[in-house]
């Protein structure tokens, strides 16, 4: 962790999740970003708005360190392939002690037809025991233009190894409509 009285440091990261079903397509959802020192955040999707769909976002972090340290990144991104339109999202983490929290929203409009327009949220807590392992619960929500919000729930438990970050979630762990995201992540 960076100490408080340090200047900022530029991170960058590349996430690689992998989207699993019995129900539907594998899925690959790779996300690469970039936090400047200034806190100039960048990032670029593919798949993860729609399939066959890139997205790239522009932000400013407000980053807090300590025994409660934050981040919080208003963005605002572009979106185009089989969707096209704009976005509005932001990233907020929360550490405290051996707990975090985190969370990514997004309202995504776009320019062919509003009735596809989104919204979506996808939160996480978990309770890290160990330096090597954590485990939590998640829940990802989508609201479409003037529908109810479908929500997803489950569990998730993740492995650190060095720089990498390997989260496994199980989404509707007790019904036969589960799914799995299995990620890959290296952050330096």
């Amino acid at each position: 962790m960076m100490q408080p009285d340090l200047p900022a440091q530029n991170k960058t990261g590349i996430e690689n999740y992998n989207f699993l079903s019995s129900k539907e397509a594998y899925v690959w959802m790779p996300v690469v970003h970039h936090k400047g020192k200034k806190g100039v955040y960048t990032e670029m999707r593919y798949n993860y708005e729609e399939m066959e769909t890139a997205s790239v976002y522009l932000g400013k972090s407000f980053s807090k360190e300590g025994e409660l340290s934050y981040d919080i990144t208003p963005m605002l991104g572009m979106v185009f392939g089989n969707f096209n339109g704009g976005s509005l999202a932001i990233n907020m983490d929360v550490e405290y002690k051996k707990t975090f929290v985190s969370m990514q929203m997004q309202y995504t409009a776009s320019s062919d037809a509003k009735e596809n327009n989104f919204l979506f949220n996808w939160t996480e807590m978990a309770y890290q025991p160990v330096e090597w392992f954590y485990t939590g619960v998640s829940m990802q929500q989508t609201k479409m233009y003037k529908t109810g919000f479908k929500s997803e729930y489950g569990v998730l438990i993740g492995f650190l190894v060095k720089k990498f970050t390997i989260p496994v979630y199980v989404f509707n762990p007790v019904n036969k409509n589960r799914n799995f995201i299995v990620g890959i992540n290296v952050e330096w």
